[in-house]
């Protein structure tokens, strides 16, 4: 799991990545990162390359990290190269 600041997080989908939030739809409307798409994870085998090219830059997260690691190894195992895992949305409550 990366270790990242607001601020990193900003920088890099400044740069082109993808917020992916990986937990219910529910759970995302009651709250999520600026700009995040909502992917549930049980629907992300199927929806991955329907949103995504392999090599783009996504950075994965849920509610506290444990969706964002299936996730992160459900994205590599279809052949996704650029994807970090930077966990649970409870460490960036403060990111507006």
């Amino acid at each position: 799991m990366a270790n990242l600041n607001c601020e990193d997080i900003r920088q890099t989908v400044q740069n082109g990545a993808t917020l992916l939030d990986v937990r219910s739809n529910n759970e995302f409307h009651r709250g999520a990162l600026p700009n995040a798409k909502n992917i549930p994870l049980a629907t992300l085998p199927i929806l991955a390359n329907e949103y995504f090219n392999k090599d783009d830059h996504v950075l994965v997260y849920c509610q506290a990290g444990a969706r964002a690691i299936m996730a992160e190894k459900i994205l590599s195992g279809l052949g996704f190269t650029n994807v970090t895992n930077i966990g649970g949305l409870q460490h960036y409550q403060r990111c507006h």
